[in-house]
């Protein structure tokens, strides 16, 4: 009796040992398994703006797990540091949103430095000139001898320079620099006339009742419409150093952008999660298209960049070509 209860005891044991193998062979094959400390860990720049939508994107959905990535995105106060960050191996890439004049100045300088690996549109909803909404400034002929704010770095000085000389404006404006956080309640106390701002900041403004759209989308209006704009990169050297996970980061952000641009609305409801907006206003914020590594338009990239040096934005006039990384 004793014999036979130990062979059905161990039988037990076998079965159940037999079970815990198949699973774990399981979750191995098909990634179901969700430890951190397998994944090979990256860590991904991005700003609190609507265009670095891919990013969190990619995160949110799995996209960088399924790369056996462990993500940790963050977060930074203006483009010219992230991208510095990049350069310097602090982080391992910007993602979505970094805006291409930074890329192509850097170029212009030092040759070879970033690799591009997604693009994205800038349009006219992105982007605007607040005041506040019971100010006495009608028009931008009202800013004489006003302050107006701008986000830090130098890519939105160059837009408002560019917006006050073509309206005869120059030197006669002062312009500050404002973390985006502190840009709405500068201009509600009274210590800024003007913001120049990205959403959500327009529509969060709008919507507590503190401003108004004094210029809708000054880039567009004073330089270019549905630009090329919006980039993701690496650094060179972290290409040539890690080409497999440079390849696993542009894969999963492709499959980012793919949803994204197949489902913009869904896309929205991430908006809460990366920037300050509420839930409740995910709606109403824009969300513009992307395009993958194998869809880039490399040759629409060249023309917004001879633009740049016609208009004197860049020193130098660039072949693009180069610039684009390659898998």
């Amino acid at each position: 009796m004793a014999n036979k209860r130990t062979t059905i005891i161990g039988l037990a044991i076998l079965v159940i040992a037999l079970i815990g193998i198949s699973f774990t062979f399981f979750n191995m094959a098909g990634k179901v398994v969700d430890n951190p400390n397998s994944l090979e860990k990256v860590k991904i720049g991005y700003r609190g703006q609507l265009f670095y939508l891919p990013a969190y994107v990619a995160e949110a959905e799995g996209y960088y797990k399924e790369q056996d990535l462990h993500v940790e995105l963050i977060k930074f106060d203006s483009t010219n540091q992230l991208v510095e960050a990049v350069i310097n191996g602090n982080i391992d890439a910007g993602v979505g949103g970094v805006n291409s004049l930074v890329p192509l100045t850097i170029e212009g300088k030092n040759k070879g430095l970033l690799k591009i690996f997604t693009l994205g549109y800038l349009n006219r909803e992105f982007d605007a000139l607040l005041v506040r909404k019971d100010s006495d400034i009608k028009t931008l002929q009202d800013m004489k001898g006003k302050t107006l704010s701008t986000l830090p770095g130098s890519t939105a000085m160059t837009w408002m320079n560019i917006m006050l000389e073509k309206e005869g404006l120059k030197g006669e404006v002062n312009i500050v620099q404002t973390k985006p956080s502190q840009q709405l309640n500068a201009l509600s106390s009274g210590s800024v006339d003007a913001i120049f701002v990205l959403e959500p900041l327009i529509t969060i403004g709008e919507d507590k009742g503190i401003s108004r759209v004094l210029v809708k989308s000054p880039i567009t209006t004073y330089f270019m419409d549905d630009m090329l704009f919006e980039t993701s990169v690496f650094s060179t050297k972290f290409v040539n150093k890690n080409p497999v996970t440079a390849e696993k980061i542009s894969k999963a952000l492709d499959k980012a952008i793919i949803s994204i641009n197949s489902n913009p609305n869904k896309a929205k409801t991430y908006y809460s999660e990366f920037t300050s907006v509420q839930d409740a206003l995910e709606s109403k914020l824009p969300v513009t298209l992307y395009q993958t590594y194998s869809n880039m338009d490399i040759k629409g990239f060249q023309e917004l960049t001879d633009k740049f040096y016609e208009k004197e934005l860049i020193e130098k006039n660039i072949v693009v070509d180069s610039m684009f990384y390659r898998r």
